[in-house]
């Protein structure tokens, strides 16, 4: 019997053609058991479908299911053409939120389902929290948690839905950033490792564990951490108990920037309190991003190939507070006087080295710290070749070299990104000029041969001097028309050495040659070709040979396929071995 696409049955309820009802997108509910859907299918067979499904219309004669996609699907398994609907005019919200709060009170819901429904709630600007927490009979701090889930990368967010790893695991993991979960997952969950797998192991042990080996401690870096105290992503505020102190930093991305601004801000204050002093940092562990900040500032930053040596560290002041009596107090005040005058001496002996030309300070740039620090003047450094010692840079002197620098470096990133905006300049349609003209000129004078070094206005060179650029831009200044040919002629000359064979570069420099030296290329033809027709010549003769003895092999074939067979006569034939052997016993 052909189904109807709707057929009432009774006030709120209509039979629905299966193959007119499509699932809907608003749908958390992504995965289907397959076993518990063959169990539901065989159920429907036996009894039918008992609940009705929710549906709205779309369109004529079709619609989306709003809820009870579960019974759909074990519907089609179970070969039915219609199912019981109730047929329901809402709104896309409406239609949202009722198959999001119908499938949330299921059972087997999955984590990661449950917390991209919330986060479509909440996106619908229709909940917060609060209003979740009361829908679903849920706590806040519950809510919270699985929403946490939405930022857990897929790969993780799959094995939560595998049962791989608990969710209080996933828990701890998704309190972290991206780049930190991607590490976790590469390095200690993905299927096949076999060392330092924390697959089975307690969340606090995770927790425990993420914490040491990719977060920083704060305690080790010297900003204000005064924002630090309330971020979310200071394992302090993560966990429900903590060992104080300033706590560890989960967010490298801010951490990186929040060393950076410090370092750099710290930097230009030394460089304003020590003007003669020079920026630097050594060849390796500094920090590359405060570099690259001073340089675009315009600060010079000079690398250092050997290690400075760094100031003497500033005694601390003792804190009374810390200090059971006075006596214990004032006898470490007394200490720490004592090591404060030494640090004095230590930092005059410094600067009075530094004046006599013996080291050279400097500001070093570290990887979590800016100090002062210096370096010994090698002694090759300090005498000239005749023996006599320079005289050390004075601050001025010093400034000024780095201002000439600092212009060199200029002009050489002006060259490299030009060199790069040229080939993005579509140039096709503008005339070629004549200093254009002139720049062609100047390269092809890189091959100009020595003998025409004269020819161009050169004087007498060494054999194996080669044109500087000066020359060449003298050159090409006032070049004449003769000048020009014999600077083509010349690079022309140059490159047919790439002639070989037939090749295109080989046809033109024949044509060359036809032209300027007809008389000695026709020598040289005629002197290999007649060494060609000679070779051609015994060629012929053994081809010539070879043909004879292949003509007369095929007559022999061909007369040995054509001489009939001959019959034997009777007594020539053979005679059967039985019949031999009856004559030989009658002999």
């Amino acid at each position: 019997m052909e189904t109807k696409s709707i057929q009432s049955v009774e006030k709120n309820i209509t039979m629905v053609a299966l193959a007119n009802v499509q699932p809907s997108s608003y749908n958390p509910r992504k995965n289907f058991d397959g076993e518990s859907l063959a169990e539901l299918a065989e159920s429907i067979r036996q009894q039918g479908v008992l609940q009705p499904i929710g549906v709205r219309p779309t369109e004529e004669n079709r619609f989306e299911i709003v809820f009870g996609e579960r019974r759909f699907r074990a519907s089609l398994m179970a070969g039915l053409e219609e199912i019981p609907a109730i047929v329901m005019e809402i709104s896309d919200e409406q239609a949202e939120e009722m198959a999001v709060t119908e499938n949330l009170q299921r059972k087997d819901v999955t984590p990661i389902e449950e917390a991209n429904a919330y986060q479509r709630l909440l996106e619908s600007g229709r909940h917060d929290v609060q209003s979740l927490a009361v829908q679903f009979g849920k706590n806040e701090s519950y809510i919270r948690t699985r929403l946490k889930f939405v930022s857990l990368i897929p790969e993780i967010a799959q094995l939560l839905e595998q049962d791989e790893i608990t969710i209080s695991v996933a828990s701890e993991i998704c309190r972290y950033g991206e780049d930190i979960q991607r590490e976790v997952y590469e390095t200690h969950l993905k299927e096949g490792v076999q060392y330092n797998s924390w697959r089975g192991m307690k969340a606090s042990e995770v927790a425990k564990k993420i914490e040491q080996q990719y977060t920083a401690d704060l305690a080790r870096y010297s900003f204000d951490k005064t924002l630090c105290l309330s971020c979310p992503h200071n394992t302090n505020n993560m966990m429900l108990f903590c060992e104080g102190g300033c706590g560890n930093c989960a967010n490298r991305t801010c951490l990186a920037e929040m060393n950076a601004a410090y370092l750099t801000e710290k930097a230009v204050q030394f460089v304003e309190q020590y003007p003669a002093v020079s920026l630097c940092h050594q060849e390796y562990n500094y920090n590359e991003t405060v570099v690259e900040c001073l340089t675009a500032m315009g600060y010079e930053v000079e690398c250092l190939k050997t290690y400075a040596t760094a100031y003497p560290k500033t005694p601390e002041a003792p804190e009374k507070e810390e200090y059971g009596t006075s006596e214990e107090y004032e006898e470490a005040y007394k200490e720490y006087e004592q090591d404060f005058s030494d640090y004095m001496e230590q930092c005059k002996a410094i600067h009075g080295q530094a004046e006599a030309g013996e080291i050279t300070l400097y500001i070093r740039i570290e990887q979590k710290e800016v100090v002062l620090c210096y370096l010994k003047n090698a002694a090759s450094n300090a005498n000239g070749t005749d023996g006599t010692v320079e005289k050390p840079l004075s601050p001025v002197e010093k400034l000024e070299k780095q201002d000439k620098r600092n212009k060199e470096i200029a002009l050489e990133k002006t060259v490299e990104d030009t060199k790069k905006q040229i080939l993005e300049v579509d140039m096709s349609e503008r005339k070629f000029g004549q200093d254009e003209d002139k720049m062609i000129y100047f390269f092809l004078l890189a091959s100009l041969r020595r003998e025409h070094y004269a020819e161009v206005g050169l004087e007498e060179k060494e054999p194996y001097h080669y044109l500087t650029d000066e020359e060449k831009m003298d050159i090409i200044a006032n070049l004449t028309a003769k000048q020009k040919a014999v600077i083509r002629r010349d690079f022309l000359i140059a490159n047919f050495k790439n002639a070989f064979g037939g090749n295109a570069v080989a046809s033109l420099l024949l044509d060359f040659a036809q032209k300027h030296m007809p008389e000695e290329l026709a020598e040289i033809k005629n002197g290999h070709n007649e060494v060609y027709e000679k070779r051609h010549q015994r060629i012929e003769e053994k081809k010539a040979v070879l043909l004879v003895q292949e003509q007369a092999r095929q007559e022999a074939v061909e007369a040995e396929e054509a001489q009939p067979e001959t019959e034997m006569q009777p007594e020539e034939q053979p005679q059967p071995e039985a019949e031999l052997q009856t004559e030989e016993v009658a002999a």
